[in-house]
């Protein structure tokens, strides 16, 4: 059987995001983020403090407040703690508050070894090529991202589950993907690196499943 399509994940599969672990990115970034918030809230408690308020109402909407395979962006979650926490909310402080807090992510990312390479074979044999990605981030800092390392050019769609409001392993992303793609889930192959996510999303939805590991 000839593939029409095959569909990439991104995070660990074509970009790695993890130079350090998630926990230190998030120290990180709150440092980054907390002198912006103090000077905009002088009364804000010290960084410790807000950074384990931060954390706990984060996790409590990530594990709690999306039910099934609904997806929050981090815009939606940052409105939703900073209300919890009492503080007035102005026009441009999440926004402001989200592009510093991610910094030190974008700043230690790296391209997987051989990604362009391959994108650049498949590209060559008239496949059509998707992205497929769980995020809460927006949408505009991931495709910067894949611009900077020479990616972006060979994707003829993508999709973040922070711009359509679902997420892997659930079927809906993947039949988005799949419309946008104009083939039948036989006939796409799904490249990612979760196994719970990635794999049996993909099988589930009835393409075939590379497991990148």
């Amino acid at each position: 059987m000839k593939f029409k399509a095959v569909l990439f994940d991104l995070g660990s599969t074509l970009i790695e995001y993890e130079n350090h672990d998630w926990p230190t990115l998030g120290k990180m970034g709150l440092v980054n983020a907390y002198p912006y918030m103090k000077k905009i809230f002088p009364e804000l408690p010290e960084l410790s403090q807000f950074g384990e308020n931060f954390y706990r109402n984060l996790r409590y909407i990530l594990d709690n407040e999306r039910p099934g395979y609904i997806e929050i962006d981090i815009y939606n979650a940052c409105n939703r703690i900073f209300k919890r926490m009492g503080l007035a909310l102005k026009d441009g402080l999440v926004e402001e508050f989200v592009e510093l807090y991610y910094k030190p992510v974008t700043e230690q990312i790296t391209v997987i070894p051989g990604a362009v390479e391959i994108l650049s074979k498949i590209k060559k044999s008239d496949i059509t090529i998707g992205l497929v990605s769980n995020s809460i981030f927006p949408e505009k800092f991931h495709l910067e991202e894949m611009e900077n390392f020479g990616l972006r050019e060979y994707f003829d769609f993508v999709i973040f589950s922070s711009s359509v409001g679902t997420r892997k392993p659930g079927k809906d992303i993947f039949n988005m993907a799949l419309r946008n793609a104009r083939t039948e889930p036989s006939q796409a192959i799904y490249i990612g690196d979760k196994f719970d996510v990635d794999i049996y999303g993909a099988k589930n939805a009835g393409l075939v499943a590379v497991w990148k590991y």
